[in-house]
């Protein structure tokens, strides 16, 4: 299992999770997380003791969460 975490535009951290995939957690950035797309909005994983960015909001819709989800 991976953590990841979304911080919003202001460097704060919104919230924390463990998910099994990448997918999974996309998923949940782009439909629970941030479902606002708000500009700059930051998903990152915890990667050998570094938080890195996993995924980056531009701006825009979420309408629709990767082809994966159930």
């Amino acid at each position: 299992m991976a953590q990841y975490r979304v911080v919003d535009s202001d460097e704060k951290v919104i919230e924390e999770k463990d998910f099994d995939d990448a997918t999974s957690a996309y998923d949940w950035f782009k439909t629970v997380a941030a479902p606002d797309d708000s500009l700059g909005t930051v998903m990152q994983v915890h990667d050998n003791g570094e938080w890195k960015n996993f995924e980056v909001s531009d701006g825009g819709t979420n309408k629709h969460p990767s082809a994966d989800a159930d």
